[in-house]
């Protein structure tokens, strides 16, 4: 079966513009494990826009990101630039279609699965805030609410819902015991 999205290079050329342009501009890009920094970003869109004024790129439709270790799916993907350098990501879903994030932060700790309506990552910060059903797991454990704020740099995640009972943390407790 063919890749409908390969037999469409009219299509597929404002994209690679926008991306090209957008890589051009992105000194720093997001980061994760050091290593990470050293990759570049690949953005593969149905469609996008680059605007060299605002230093704003925007990728629409089976949006995807990679860099190194980290991976992002969305409907809707901002880049925006500030002085050469990518400042922030901006991953926005659908209904029933969250944005997702996928990241190795350290080479000994588990990788960080995260899901929302939007995912707002700001590069330099190396901070994510989720919002609209927002979901972080690491590993065992998981934190659900309606926001939550994750610090990539200290592991500090903060999480809030307007509902009664609404941030739920699921850990599981060591045991203690090895396997046999």
């Amino acid at each position: 079966m063919s890749n409908p999205r390969r037999n469409r290079p009219s299509a597929l050329l404002p994209v690679a513009c926008a991306a090209a342009l957008a890589l051009a501009l992105c000194a720093q890009t997001a980061s994760g494990l050091p290593e990470d920094r050293e990759q570049p970003l690949i953005v593969e869109a149905d469609d996008g826009i680059y605007e060299p004024q605002r230093g704003v790129s925007v990728l629409t439709g089976s949006v995807r990101v990679d860099q190194g270790t980290l991976q992002m799916q969305a409907h809707t993907v901002t880049l925006f630039n500030a002085q050469e350098r990518l400042a922030r990501i901006v991953a926005e879903g659908r209904p029933n279609e969250p944005a997702t994030l996928r990241q190795r932060v350290r080479a000994d700790e588990p990788v960080v699965t995260a899901r929302a309506g939007r995912i707002d990552y700001a590069v330099a910060e190396q901070r994510i805030e989720l919002t609209g059903d927002a979901l972080v797991r690491r590993g065992e454990r998981e934190l659900s609410g309606d926001v939550i704020r994750y610090d990539l740099t200290d592991g500090r995640v903060d999480a809030r819902s307007d509902q009664p009972g609404g941030v739920r943390m699921k850990w599981q407790p060591e045991t203690g015991r090895s396997a046999d």
